[in-house]
């Protein structure tokens, strides 16, 4: 019976290095899991840096199906990839100020507050940065409050090229482009003042050829 005890505690004990080594291995591994598009992920080794998924609210000057301008809610995925979803102008002020759901505001803040945007409203005001003045006619004629900031002495319907170097300051560099996140509240803090939008206006000028659309969005899913 002693024999047999000491056969046994002497198999075990490769096993109890086994385990240990284990846990040693564990404890000096980095060990990452993270849900990916397929699943599950577990990488072991070196650390592996994982950029969030990120979402935000923008808007680009291309009219839409009931305004002069599309408002989206953006996903950028991990490989870099868009996905937009695109928003009527009440949907956007609603979940820019916290009052309906949004996965670019999850903590309900009200972003126009945060940027010291006095009047939510400002963003039915957006059209003005495109036109001279509005496209559409009323029959009540053109007044003041129907008149654009664009200033393009060869195009009505497109800012002028000075005013286009103005608008890359918020990364809009043609009409197609998408302005979002902190940009895009930070341009519509400006256009409550008075000295830029005379500075905006003032920037007279042609244009270069500006395409209105067939941009290319590589990787990027709109949804309407």
């Amino acid at each position: 019976m002693k024999k047999i005890l000491s056969i046994l505690l002497v198999s075990l004990v490769p096993l109890a290095n086994y385990a240990q080594s284990y846990e040693i291995g564990e404890q000096n591994n980095y060990r990452q899991t993270y849900n990916d598009d397929e699943g599950e992920v577990t990488t072991f080794g070196e650390e592996v840096e994982v950029e969030p998924q990120k979402d935000f609210l923008g808007f680009m000057l291309l009219p839409g199906s009931n305004d002069l301008v599309r408002f989206y809610e953006i996903h950028i995925n991990r490989d870099g990839t868009y996905k937009y979803t695109q928003l009527t102008m009440d949907s956007f002020v609603n979940k820019a100020t916290g009052r309906e759901r949004s996965l670019a505001n999850p903590d309900k803040c009200n972003f126009f507050v945060n940027f010291g945007i006095k009047n939510p409203g400002i963003v039915s005001q957006l059209w003005k940065l495109r036109y001279k003045e509005y496209p559409y006619s009323s029959p009540t004629g053109i007044d003041s409050t129907r008149l654009g900031w664009a200033n393009n002495p060869d195009c009505d319907l497109m800012p002028s090229e000075q005013q286009f170097a103005i608008l890359k300051n918020f990364g809009i560099e043609k009409v197609s482009s998408m302005c979002y996140g902190d940009q895009a509240f930070t341009l519509l803090k400006l256009m409550e003042q008075s000295e830029w939008i005379e500075k905006y206006k003032g920037a007279a000028g042609q244009t270069t050829a500006v395409s209105t659309g067939g941009t290319n969005y590589q990787g990027e899913t709109f949804i309407d």
